[in-house]
């Protein structure tokens, strides 16, 4: 199974140290790496955009359609 650069996703052949493609230094062969607070947050972040975006989408074509239905009336 291939490895995969965790900075730019270039696939690695097996035992590689650093990434051709970028030069990110790679952890060795079954050390897993850490996550950062600062990766944590941003994922988050992206999470909650992905979520709330539609959310206030869809609450603002709802109001819309308020103000036109009683708005004939």
């Amino acid at each position: 199974m291939p490895d995969w650069c965790p900075e730019c996703n270039a696939m690695l052949i097996e035992g590689t140290e650093v990434c051709p493609r970028c030069g990110a230094q790679l952890a060795e062969s079954g050390e897993e790496t850490d996550f950062s607070r600062s990766d944590i947050a941003w994922f988050s972040a992206y999470t909650i955009a992905i979520v709330l975006i539609p959310l206030i989408i869809g609450i603002g074509v709802a109001l819309l359609c308020l103000l036109v239905f009683f708005g004939r009336s």
